[in-house]
């Protein structure tokens, strides 16, 4: 299955869950704001949402600034 995240493409062996993934990146779940084929996933959504081939997944991090 072919993932496009952040622009570059993935590949992966099976379905995978949006909250698996970003396991897998070592994202915090709580600082980062997730969109799949640009539609925003609620923080509560995303152990719901299971990612298909061709998904196009964006994650931003949120940094502090100043």
């Amino acid at each position: 299955m072919k993932l496009i995240i952040n622009g570059k493409s993935q590949e992966h062996n099976e379905d995978i869950s949006l909250d698996t993934l970003l396991t897998a990146m070592s994202a915090d779940p709580e600082h980062v704001a997730v969109m799949v084929n640009d539609e925003i996933i609620r923080r509560q959504e995303r152990g719901n949402v299971t990612l298909t081939d061709g998904d196009r997944v964006e994650i931003l991090t949120m940094v502090a600034g100043g």
